[in-house]
């Protein structure tokens, strides 16, 4: 999933010069090579964006162009979109939705896919319960307000995050078949949880895809705006690849290099080229004949460090449709 507007071309670009294939060729071969068939989706193009989009289109490749209008308010109907392009273009036996601020070992990903339908995953990713900001997700002028939220409250139920999952195809099929008119609005995340809820699908808790440890066997997806954002205690995590002083790999730095909200995207951005740099990245796939399952995470996390040191709150807010909310970050 990508948008127009400088923030998600610098993106994109990124992930071109690291983990995603530059070129048609490149982006053909790999559907030969492995099944994959990898293509950034964006909504409907904009005028001011048309030719800047036309001439990124011709350099590297075809997008998944989406049939609405691109707005980050509107993800779950974008979500939905996809869904029905998807099934009428391709006959997908998962259909993987990625954020364009992840790294992602392609090699590993073509194998994880193997091993979730030999055990019957249906609805694969890192699964959280409902976000810990009191009762947030009820109050309507907030920003990850959820429609859904009374389904994942009345038995503690939980869902894949939003950066990366995957779907069985199948699945998809069975609820665009169906005719359902779903609640849309609210995070895209939940609202795909609560339809994988409501069929009874099969899910797997895959923690390869929010890996927090830099590149390790295991590591298939790392995010790195949560790396840069929540992983910054020496104490409760070993320094990460991200947030780290460019002077030295392994010093933990100042405070403030990694708590400067605007500073938030060009530390992302260098954390995903110093993944892929980093040796262990470029190990072989396979050590032992297997890629190691990954399903326990401690996650740990002393909010109070954090909330110590956040940026003060009136650096959070925006707006949306007219109304001022406040973003909580995560």
């Amino acid at each position: 999933m990508s948008g127009f507007g400088e923030k998600y071309t610098e993106r994109r670009q990124h992930l071109r010069d690291t983990w995603f294939p530059n070129t048609q060729q490149d982006l053909d071969r790999l559907e030969q090579e492995t099944g994959i068939h990898l293509r950034f989706a964006l909504g409907e193009v904009p005028e001011d964006a048309r030719e800047e989009i036309a001439a990124e289109q011709a350099t590297h490749g075809a997008f998944l162009h989406i049939p609405l209008k691109d707005d980050y308010m509107a993800l779950s109907y974008k979500t939905l979109a996809l869904w029905r392009l998807t099934e009428e273009r391709f006959e997908a036996d998962y259909v993987i939705k990625v954020d364009d601020d992840n790294y992602v070992r392609l090699d590993r990903l073509a194998t994880a896919l193997g091993q979730w339908s030999d055990m019957g995953a249906e609805y694969i990713g890192c699964f959280k319960t409902r976000r810990s900001r009191g009762n947030t997700t009820a109050d309507p002028t907030q920003r990850w307000h959820d429609p859904h939220h009374r389904i994942f409250e009345e038995d503690h139920s939980r869902y894949a995050e939003g950066p990366f999952y995957a779907l069985r195809g199948r699945v998809i099929s069975a609820i665009l078949r169906a005719g359902l008119a779903p609640r849309l609005g609210g995070p895209e995340d939940m609202m795909v949880g609560a339809l994988m809820k409501a069929f009874n699908v099969t899910w797997y808790d895959d923690r390869r895809l929010c890996h927090m440890e830099g590149c390790t066997p295991a590591m298939i997806g790392f995010k790195w705006d949560h790396a840069v954002r929540d992983f910054m205690d020496h104490e409760l995590r070993a320094p990460t690849l991200c947030c780290l002083s460019q002077a030295s790999s392994q010093q933990v730095p100042p405070v403030d290099e990694c708590t400067d909200p605007s500073q938030y995207h060009q530390e992302g951005l260098r954390c995903l080229h110093l993944l892929h740099t980093d040796a262990t990245c470029a190990s072989p796939t396979l050590t032992d004949g297997q890629l190691p399952l990954s399903t326990f995470y401690n996650y740990s996390v002393d909010h109070q460090w954090i909330a110590d040191r956040a940026p003060p709150e009136s650096n959070w807010r925006f707006f949306a449709h007219g109304h001022a909310r406040r973003g909580t970050g995560d």
